[in-house]
């Protein structure tokens, strides 16, 4: 299925409410309590990051994550969080897997391992936590996962942290929506949807 997505964070609630529903009428029991939703962008050649930095800048795609993460808990690596330090809003709450109990984390917590973010999410009757990196996050959380929500930016950059690979006998395409390059963006990218297969998919 391809659609066409607007440019604004506002205008993805529509297509972001479709996948929910399509979720929710699957009537699957998740692996795990909260769902473990991973999103991410990468390269073709599936960089996530290189010396720390995003080696490409599409607003599209800031546009995106932004409407993605809105309102939700988030968890994410140490190097990922102090990234995002300043872009958290008030309705999010940053989980951040690291063993520095010293780092301050506002509006959100310290865990110590994904096990721990995970029962502190279930004790708080968090439904979704949504996993934004960095790349040892994403391969420890992939195997628990239900969703993959991926942005790849239609070329090639060299990296040092990469995102794993879906096994095509455990992932099913849900959508998958292609933009064009253009003033802003100067790359072209495509944003996948990702469901965990099941028996009978």
């Amino acid at each position: 299925m391809d659609k066409a997505l607007p440019v604004f964070a506002s205008d993805y609630a529509a297509q972001i409410a479709a996948a929910e529903n399509e979720v929710q009428a699957r009537s699957i029991t998740p692996l795990t309590s909260p769902r473990l939703v991973l999103i991410a962008a990468i390269s073709r050649n599936r960089v996530l990051a290189a010396d720390g930095k995003i080696p490409w800048r599409m607003p599209r795609d800031t546009a995106h994550f932004r409407a993605r993460a809105a309102g939700h808990w988030l968890l994410l690596g140490r190097r990922t969080f102090e990234q995002m330090r300043d872009w958290f809003s008030a309705d999010q709450v940053p989980l951040v897997l690291t063993r520095d109990a010293t780092l301050s984390v506002p509006g959100g917590q310290v865990c110590a391992s994904l096990e721990d973010a995970m029962e502190l999410a279930r004790s708080q009757g968090v439904a979704k936590l949504l996993v934004c990196g960095g790349g040892s996050v994403y391969q420890a959380s992939l195997p628990l996962a239900d969703e993959v929500i991926l942005t790849t930016v239609e070329a090639e950059f060299e990296g040092d942290v990469f995102f794993p690979e879906l096994p095509p006998e455990e992932w099913r395409l849900q959508t998958e929506t292609h933009f064009p390059p253009d003033e802003n963006n100067p790359h072209a990218m495509r944003i996948t949807h990702w469901l965990r297969s099941r028996n009978g998919d």
